[in-house]
């Protein structure tokens, strides 16, 4: 559990009620499916014993939390867990699987010493082969956060299959390095701060710097500086990307699976989208989204021009679009990014 009064600014209290909604989101989808399949004891048993019951009294703390914090979802949540789970039911996701158990395998319910659940938040024993469900909660027309990971490792991780990979992210991290010192220099000008070049030795600010850390907090001027540094980051990752696709297209689209949250091919992604109408978190749709699906997309990938002073570029998967980009991992004043992947439909 995060030492949540160490979390400031909105972006970081946003990035806290989505954990939280998404954990409670788990478990109630979880709980209608298992009491659907008639093994709600069972599944109530194991996810009881999950880390000791650490798992259950998180759970009871998330559920106080959100009642204080944000009355509308906690009342919205069981309504639409259960639209979730009826509409699942309802479609052939199920047919001819005879479920024995559902096992809560996300955030708040991993199961240690098991198999490699990758991004499934729900897993289905069957007799025969289980069900892997990966479960999303989103705005309607959002982009749906699919996979991220540290820059420092992110090509020899997730493009490990191309020989060129050690070398693009070498060159990657040098660029990420030399564009944070160049932000870094800037920032202290703007600021009138003196800088030692020596400071960044540990690929941080000093202590000299007594300003705000975090992104959302720096005035327009000063996040100009910030936004370039992101570019010229998120430059070098596209064009490491088309260097991969340019040398093996296909080994290219086994790898963009991960990338789209796809690292178990039975896994099956469900989006739950909401909307604000006459009440907050109304259901809005579900998208049901598989590996078949995805595989199919490869013929049609594209990559679209990668626009100026933003952070991010987006590569065209038939009826969706995956969009990369980097972001601090908390501080702007760490060298760290992380990348993120996330999926919208593309509607032009």
């Amino acid at each position: 559990m995060k030492v949540w009064q160490n979390l400031k600014g909105a972006s970081q209290s946003e990035a806290l009620l989505n954990e939280i909604k998404g954990n409670l989101f788990e478990y109630l989808v979880a709980q209608f499916l298992s009491r659907h399949f008639k093994c709600e004891g069972e599944f109530l048993r194991s996810f009881s014993e999950v880390a000791n019951g650490k798992a259950m009294s998180d759970l009871q703390f998330y559920q106080s939390w959100l009642q204080s914090s944000d009355p509308d979802l906690y009342a919205r949540l069981p309504g639409l867990s259960q639209k979730v789970s009826e509409t699942l039911i309802a479609s052939s996701l199920f047919k001819g699987k005879l479920i024995k158990n559902v096992l809560v395998t996300g955030k708040s319910g991993a199961v240690s010493g098991q198999e490699d659940f990758k991004e499934a938040d729900i897993w289905l024993q069957a007799d025969g082969e289980d069900l892997p469900l990966s479960l999303k909660l989103c705005k309607r027309g959002a982009f749906v956060n699919t996979k991220s990971g540290g820059i420092r490792s992110f090509l020899t991780k997730y493009f490990s299959s191309f020989s060129k990979a050690p070398e693009l992210q070498e060159s990657l991290n040098q660029i990420l390095d030399r564009s944070f010192q160049e932000m870094a220099e800037s920032l202290y000008a703007w600021a009138d701060i003196p800088l030692d070049l020596s400071d960044l030795g540990c690929r941080q600010f000093s202590s000299s710097w007594q300003l705000t850390e975090l992104p959302g907090e720096l005035p327009d001027e000063a996040r100009e500086y910030l936004f370039l540094h992101y570019h010229r980051v998120i430059s070098e990752l596209h064009r490491s990307f088309q260097i991969f696709y340019e040398e093996d297209e296909v080994q290219f689209g086994r790898c963009l699976g991960s990338l789209v949250g796809m690292g178990l091919k039975n896994l099956v992604q469900v989006t739950c989208f909401h909307k604000e109408g006459k009440e907050r978190y109304e259901f809005d749709s579900l998208k049901i989204y598989s590996w078949d699906e995805f595989n199919e997309s490869l013929s049609d990938l594209t990559f679209s021009p990668l626009k100026e002073k933003i952070s991010s570029f987006e590569l065209g998967l038939g009826l969706n679009k995956l969009q990369i980009r980097v972001k601090p991992m908390n501080k702007f004043t760490v060298s760290a990014l992380k990348v993120n992947c996330s999926l919208k439909e593309n509607k032009g």
